[in-house]
């Protein structure tokens, strides 16, 4: 079991889906990956709920508020990155290029958020903790496993998290399709593809992914619960995928792994 009581600046440590309907989202998410989901007292803020499996924090979900739902904002996984000074990294992503879409603020004792875009337009979010760490299990069967970047431009994105982060991009050997993981101090952070013309027109974008012990139960399970299959599995060097939505539209990765997850 990977368990996580921190996260090194530079690391992933959280996602959520920003959804049109809460409780909605939150019954399929639990029906799929047998979570449960308490929602949290935002002492007057937005609706936000925080799914579990057993007592361990797995991933949250929030409701767009009426202006998001207005301007056709679709349903979407966020990927959180934490750090240890978040002013201080949002000045260096406009600095190298990026976007600051909300600047930093508290969240009550929970932790400091920021929203920003990298320098190809891809959207994510900084995480510095109070107490809020992130997800305390990861990697496990029905947890969070992967956060992967589709970009229009490897080489903006690899110099952008580069300076940033301190990543490298090292190339996957014998891919299919051009593959990069993203590491620091010989840890597997991410990974980095380039945006393939049958994706269509969809902007750089990070993905998320959760394990599962079974890929096509998990996926025949999703369209029952009144998801979409965008591709069925299909075979990777670590295991097997599939992209699939679920029924508000909100795109997700599943991975069968058939090695060992970093811890």
């Amino acid at each position: 079991m990977a368990t996580r009581t921190g996260y090194a600046d530079g690391q992933f440590c959280w996602v959520d889906l920003m959804a049109r309907d809460l409780a909605g989202a939150s019954s399929f998410y639990c029906d799929l990956f047998g979570w449960t989901a308490t929602a949290q007292d935002t002492e007057g803020g937005p609706p936000y709920t925080i799914f579990r499996l057993g007592d361990k924090r797995i991933a949250g979900v929030g409701e767009m508020n009426d202006e998001m739902k207005s301007s056709g904002m679709p349903p979407i996984w966020n990927s959180y990155i934490s750090v240890d000074d978040i002013n201080a990294t949002t000045k260096r992503v406009a600095e190298l290029g990026g976007g600051v879409m909300m600047e930093p603020f508290q969240i009550m004792q929970a932790g400091k958020m920021g929203i920003v875009a990298d320098a190809t337009g891809a959207v994510f979010s900084l995480w510095q903790p109070i107490e809020h760490i992130g997800a305390e299990l990861v990697n496990d069967p029905g947890s969070w496993v992967w956060n992967e970047l589709i970009t229009d431009n490897v080489d903006a994105a690899t110099k952008f998290y580069g300076n940033l982060f301190g990543w490298s991009a090292v190339a996957e050997e014998g891919a299919a399709i051009p593959y990069w993981t993203l590491e620091r101090d010989n840890r597997r952070l991410g990974g980095m593809m380039p945006k393939m013309p049958e994706m269509g027109d969809i902007p750089s974008c990070w993905t998320v992914y959760f394990a599962v012990e079974d890929i096509h139960a998990a996926t025949e399970r999703v369209t029952q619960l009144g998801g979409n299959i965008c591709q069925p599995p299909f075979e990777v060097s670590v295991g097997h995928i599939s992209v699939v939505s679920d029924p508000q539209g909100a795109v997700f990765d599943l991975i069968q792994m058939t090695v060992p997850a970093d811890d």
